[in-house]
């Protein structure tokens, strides 16, 4: 992406147009532009005008004479590209190889049953309002578990679920018993407060549909299989900042032992009570110096269980009693807290996290489904079991390969086949294409028989296939997607060609440099400028040892290594290049002699030295000061002529009346 933003200035690559922009577009448009290779519309036009210039609404306000300066950029914009078409840069393999990256990132989010996601997205933010508190027990379960294993553990953490449902079990007993959960040994299970997004999504689903003092169906995850108990339920009021100060026990510590840490906690307690402040009362007797320093503030970071819990039910400005865990003795306050975010500032967030979340897949298979339904998807189930039956045990390894298989000519048959509607023809995978997917992929399926292997790494073919078969439709189903694959096009070829005809031929191009420079040195003009050593440090001592040494005509670099042999950040040794009238702190030794050493300096937190290397009068700067600038001035002389050239090569004729007309 880094790549893409170096050069889209033109066409910035951020959300397409909004509603009001759709509907003043609708229908036909005329043209704007007419160059022989093609012609762009008003409306096209509008929509990447107003990419870049604020929107919609800013757009319609702008002037004649700002579309007009926007209209050349674009002209030229558009010859680039039809130049790198021109000469072949789109058919190259390392263009290919990028567009098709970026073209299917660019699918995915176009890739889900829209009201399947929008769903997700108010359940995510319904959620959002709210903190559980719940324990679990857990059955560790492989996810590809065969199916008679699977119904061993259903059934066991089934019978956990009864004895504590039908004969009184208490949950913590349960849980602290029989939970493969290594941590449940020690909290009985309990999760603490959470939220949405901080469980996987079945378990989350169960943990908030779950009343509270109640105890979940067996619910799948990756991990295994839980029941859940719901402890409690209360309003999420939104991000919340603590801090705390805590009393330690020990030699290391004021308090020695348990009777002084408990006087101690209650003396500043009670100092809060009368009127204390807590960041000064941390400061002072805070056992722990990362936090202390900073007034106890331990950020908005979540904390252990007990102090999470304890945090949540605190409003802002409160502090807890003083209570102990492991660590010592504590007081939490919170300092600061953010409300959460309206439903309308919250949904391109939640809509991202969704993206990354395995209920993503719920949007995904939806999608699936419909896709099958529009197209008649039909799987030939005769061929399919037939070549199945056929398989070798090593068909779940992933180590199967097509010589295993005793009639190859079975590969030809049909697997499944869609009939698109839009195109009126037939699209169809067989059996080839599926053995050249699981040589592609390798699924691995060790647990499972042969035959639900297969079922296994068909299902996903499947999914991928028909995924494929939507991302291909989708530029002539959705205008937006097209509109952004073809700027992501034409960006990549634009960099291509610029980096070619411009950028690196400026930097590579030595001869044509100094040929530049020659010609144009009235352009490099410079007043007095000076290479200065530059010595910089935070440190006083440090910088006291940099004199000590000077004062021994000791070398730069042996300053540096010296000085910087334990950490190589104790002192900063740079020449900069300094010009006359552009820097005050240094214009005092534009008075001074080539040599010249200044006493130690202090500006801001640094101390610095400065030793006068070289000293340039003014006038033309030489070839290497004016080198940087000169590249940059070169640059835009090869575009201008490069331009020049283009313009007669793509001719463009622009429709007036239809320019006055814009945004009306």
């Amino acid at each position: 992406m880094k790549r893409i933003r170096k050069y889209c200035l033109l066409l910035s690559l951020v959300a397409l147009s909004t509603a009001v922009f759709a509907q003043k577009n609708q229908g036909s448009s005329p043209v704007l532009l007419k160059f022989k290779k093609e012609n762009v519309t008003k409306a096209e036009f509008e929509r990447v005008y107003q990419k870049n210039n604020g929107g919609y609404e800013a757009a319609a306000k702008h002037t004649l004479k700002q579309y007009q300066e926007y209209l050349d950029l674009y002209i030229n914009f558009k010859r680039k590209v039809f130049e790198a078409e021109a000469i072949g840069l789109d058919k190259t393999p390392e263009f290919q190889s990028e567009y098709n990256t970026y073209k299917k990132q660019l699918a995915q989010p176009y890739l889900a049953a829209k009201d399947v996601e929008d769903n997700l997205i108010k359940e995510a933010y319904d959620r959002s309002k709210l903190l559980v508190n719940a324990a679990h027990l857990l059955l560790l379960l492989d996810e590809n578990a065969a199916p008679e294993d699977t119904l061993s553990v259903f059934n066991k953490i089934q019978s956990y679920r009864d004895s504590i449902i039908n004969f009184g079990k208490s949950f913590d007993y349960m849980a602290k018993t029989y939970s493969q959960d290594p941590s449940a040994k020690d909290n009985n299970g309990d999760l603490g407060y959470f939220s949405v997004f901080e469980m996987v999504y079945p378990f989350e689903s169960a943990a908030f549909n779950t009343p509270v003092n109640q105890v979940s169906k067996p619910i799948r995850t990756r991990f295994g299989y839980h029941i859940i108990i719901v402890k409690d339920k209360i309003a999420n009021l939104g991000t919340k900042r603590c801090s705390h100060i805590i009393v330690r026990t020990g030699d290391r510590y004021s308090a020695k032992d348990e009777t002084q840490a408990v006087a101690k906690i209650n003396e500043i307690y009670q100092q809060l009570k009368n009127g204390g402040d807590f960041a000064e009362l941390a400061k002072q007797h805070s056992d722990d110096p990362g936090s202390a320093a900073k007034g106890g503030d331990l950020g908005t970071t979540r904390l252990r269980p007990e102090m999470e819990d304890k945090k949540l039910k605190l409003k802002q400005g409160e502090y807890t009693e003083p209570f102990k865990t492991e660590f010592g003795w504590h007081i939490m306050k919170i300092t600061e807290v953010t409300p959460p975010a309206a439903f309308e500032a919250s949904q391109a967030e939640l809509k991202r996290k969704i993206e990354r979340d395995s209920r993503s897949q719920l949007g995904r298979q939806a999608l699936i489904e419909k896709i099958k339904k529009e197209n008649k998807y039909t799987l030939n189930a005769a061929n399919w079991n037939k070549f199945k039956k056929n398989l070798t045990e090593s068909f779940s390894k992933g180590s199967w390969t097509p010589a295993e298989y005793k009639d190859s000519l079975d590969f030809k048959l049909d697997l499944f086949t869609l009939s698109d509607p839009q195109s009126k023809s037939v699209y169809k995978k067989t059996l080839k294409d599926f053995v050249d997917y699981y040589n592609r992929a390798k699924p691995r399926f060790p647990k499972l028989a042969v035959a639900q292997a297969s079922d296994a790494a068909l299902n996903n073919f499947i999914n991928e296939s028909l995924l494929s078969f939507e991302e291909d439709r989708l530029p002539q189903k959705n205008p937006d997607y097209k509109a952004l694959l073809r700027e992501y096009h034409d960006g990549i070829l634009l960099f291509t060609l610029m980096d070619k005809k411009v950028w690196k031929k400026a930097v590579e191009d030595s001869t044509g440099l100094k040929k530049y420079y020659d010609a144009n040195k009235s352009n490099f003009k410079a007043d007095e400028m000076l290479d200065v050593r530059e010595y910089r440090t935070n440190d006083e001592e440090v910088i006291n040892e940099v004199v000590k040494l000077l004062d021994e005509g000791k070398s730069p670099r042996y300053i540096d290594s010296t000085i910087n042999a334990n950490s190589p950040l104790k002192i900063r040794v740079t020449v900069p290049v300094y010009e006359k009238g552009k820097n005050e702190n240094v214009a005092f030794l534009f008075k001074e002699q080539q040599g010249f050493r200044s006493k130690v300096v202090k500006e801001g937190d640094f101390f610095k030295i400065y030793v006068i290397e070289k000293k340039y009068p003014a006038g033309i700067k030489p070839f290497e000061k004016a080198k940087s600038e000169c590249i940059t001035k070169y640059q835009e002389y090869l575009e201008k002529e490069w331009l020049n050239e283009l313009a007669k090569k793509y001719p463009v004729k622009v429709n007036q009346k239809v320019m006055a007309l814009l945004y009306k």
